[in-house]
């Protein structure tokens, strides 16, 4: 991914484009107990990892570090509880906490959630609902949502990440309440995040949707026994943290990465790998291979030392894979160079023929 990211600059500087560009890479988590515990370490003494651990392996295995790594901070956000009723004032500025652009101003990425309390759903409601913004329902939530998603859009130098409500214990709520939880996490996810909620439309790329609630319970919306931390103790235990600390870390990040990409206006042909070319050094003829996201055409060419063009092939190639085995046999040994072109992303990097 680094390197991919290097060539993705050199695209923008031959195209004569110039950005002072900031990473999409650190932000902060804004959370109330069930984030602190999921952060981790888990309070019970159990959980194996954490999500400092997570971001370190995530920054490892990409192979980013200073300011391409990713990171966060993380803080306890409002003293009261951080409902969808409270979120909902926090975005549109109508709270006593901290005003929300004090974090759009010092962070890339905001991540917000709320707390178990919220799967707490009384009834599946109506439009009059939003007379009492803390009232309950199914309608009042989607309300929130949908003007939380409405400020995050309008913010489009940020990237935000909103968690689904946090699950309950089966003697902290009812089959009733939990059922309505699943139904608003679901819609959430699977119809807002999609783009198919017909009063919001299109879903901003600039935000994504967490599903915590769906990946912790099952069928019946309950927090099981396995992820819960006691009886009537809904917060998630060393287990949730285990499971969940890696997927946050992945997703979140990934998901900012690929609107970095969006933001910057960076042609996105290139998306599952950076084109390598092997062996490197070689001798006779080596394979070059690059990961398509869309059909494109390719036009590879090679140069030597004084700038002369020795090989130039151009073919077009279907999504997915593209590998050709270049034939150097008969052309001395010494450094070379290339630039391949796939669609509109262009690459340059060194040969060494021994």
């Amino acid at each position: 991914m680094k390197k991919l990211l290097i060539f993705l600059i050199v695209i923008l500087m031959a195209e004569g484009k110039t950005y002072s560009q900031e990473y999409f890479r650190s932000g902060i988590f804004l959370h109330h107990s069930t984030g602190q515990y999921i952060w981790g370490p888990n309070p019970d003494g159990t959980s194996t990892t954490t999500i400092p651990d997570q971001m370190s392996l995530f920054n490892d295995n990409h192979g980013l570090s200073g300011n391409e790594a990713v990171s966060l901070l993380e803080e306890w956000w409002a003293p009261d509880d951080n409902e969808w009723s409270t979120q909902h004032e926090f975005f549109e500025g109508n709270t006593a906490f901290t005003d929300i652009n004090y974090y759009l101003n010092n962070y890339k990425i905001l991540v917000v959630k709320s707390c178990f309390p919220s799967s707490a759903i009384e009834v599946w409601g109506q439009p009059s609902d939003s007379a009492d913004p803390t009232f309950k329902s199914v309608y009042n939530y989607k309300w929130h949502w949908r003007h939380i998603l409405a400020v995050m859009k309008s913010h489009p130098a940020n990237f935000f990440a909103i968690w689904t409500n946090a699950p309950l214990e089966q003697y902290s709520t009812s089959p009733e309440q939990a059922a309505l939880a699943k139904l608003f996490t679901r819609w959430a996810k699977d119809t807002l995040a999609a783009g198919l909620d017909p009063e919001f439309g299109e879903f901003p790329p600039n935000v994504y949707v967490f599903d915590y609630f769906n990946k912790i319970t099952g069928p019946d919306g309950i927090e099981p026994d396995q992820y819960a931390t006691a009886m009537y103790d809904s917060h998630p235990n060393g287990a949730a943290t285990d499971l969940i600390a890696p997927q946050f870390v992945d997703e979140i990040f990934s998901a900012a990465m690929e609107y970095e990409q969006i933001y910057y206006g960076i042609p996105l042909y290139v998306l599952k790998d950076n084109l390598t070319c092997y062996p490197n050094p070689f001798h006779q003829n080596f394979s070059l291979k690059i990961a398509l996201s869309q059909p494109a055409t390719v036009s590879v060419s090679i140069y030597n030392n004084f700038g002369q063009l020795i090989f130039n092939y151009i073919s077009d190639a279907a999504a997915g894979e593209y590998n050709r085995l270049i034939d150097f046999s008969g052309i001395q040994n010494g450094v070379y160079y290339y630039q391949v072109i796939a669609g509109e992303s262009v690459f340059n990097g060194k040969l060494v023929n021994q």
